[in-house]
């Protein structure tokens, strides 16, 4: 297999489904005020998917409330132009919420409030014909903290459709996003995301996710993934690279690096979101990487997970990206 040889690419107009949670976003901007926007790992791939490659069919699957915050994010979808007919509704739920703080550096800090969110729900409140319609699908994506968020049975029930999906020949990409404070134990979360790794045959991981699998060194990695068989892996090495690997070819991609990191917030969602449009677009693992790092950088330039999209329209033309 060469970095080309993969079946991403093959149909730009079949779906994309996106499979996670949004939540109502408060960022702070002044010592007491807050900024709302709406957020979420898998959300934020998607917006950044589809501004990038508005030619794709992306859809966000999730579920959310009958609440005002909840008619307000399917307006945000319309607007992002991101498909909304796999969005499910619990009638005595909201979403959740969350709130964002920022240090001198960049980095983030939070406060949620998404117990027994409507996103926890999604396999409670699944139309029955759902999973017919995803085998249409060309890639579904899901993350750890898709898994997270639900209870034992329907995080098995969510898993068993996805390798039920992927043995029908529809591609699954994972990224673990291995998030500690969200999991009952490391114990659950070791299998959980072990079996995320089985299911997908994309694999987006960041090195610090395999704290949980107590490796720390590439080479320790890829080895390890190597027996859930996967047919391409990109491995974000902190600051210092990342990795392209599919099953007989590899790269190394060196990271740019922002000196004027304002918020990183959602920097990898982004990444990951660039890096699997790309891929359909017809990009290889090398190139598909190097934009998804412009991207990612430049999306530490703003605040919050979602940049205006005027100014995301903007920085695309000046940097001569289409």
């Amino acid at each position: 297999m060469t970095q080309k040889d993969i079946t991403l690419g093959d149909n730009t107009s079949k779906p994309i489904i996106m499979i996670g949670e949004c939540m109502m976003e408060l960022t702070q901007h002044g010592t007491d005020m807050f900024r709302k926007g709406f957020a979420g790992d898998i959300f934020n791939s998607s917006v950044y998917m589809k501004r990038s490659f508005p030619e794709l069919d992306v859809n966000f699957m999730s579920c959310i409330g009958r609440d005002v915050v909840s008619e307000q994010l399917l307006d945000i979808l319309a607007q992002e132009e991101l498909g909304s007919r796999f969005i499910e509704y619990d009638e005595k739920r909201i979403m959740g919420t969350y709130m964002v703080q920022t240090d001198e550096q960049g980095e983030r800090s939070f406060l949620y409030w998404r117990n027994d969110s409507a996103a926890s729900q999604l396999m409670h409140n699944l139309s029955a014909n759902v999973e017919e319609k995803l085998r249409e699908a060309q890639l579904i994506f899901f993350s750890g903290i898709t898994l997270a968020i639900l209870n034992d049975h329907d995080r098995a029930q969510l898993l068993h459709m996805l390798r039920r999906l992927r043995n029908q020949g529809v591609n699954i990409a994972f990224d673990p996003n291995y998030r500690p404070i969200l999991w009952e134990s490391e114990k659950i979360a070791i299998n959980a995301i072990g079996q995320g790794f089985q299911v997908a045959n994309i694999l987006l991981p960041g090195i610090a996710d395999f704290q949980l699998f107590e490796l720390s060194q590439p080479d320790q990695i890829v080895k390890f993934l190597r027996s859930c068989g996967f047919d391409e892996l990109v491995i974000k090495h902190g600051a210092k690279s990342i990795l392209g690997y599919s099953k007989d070819w590899q790269c190394e991609v060196d990271v740019l690096r922002n000196s004027h990191v304002l918020d990183t917030t959602a920097a990898g969602d982004a990444f990951a979101g660039v890096y699997l449009g790309a891929r359909i677009a017809g990009l290889d693992i090398k190139s598909a990487i190097e934009r998804a790092a412009i991207i990612g950088k430049e999306v530490t330039n703003h605040p919050g997970a979602i940049v205006p999209k005027d100014k995301f329209a903007q920085f695309l033309k000046d940097s001569l990206i289409d």
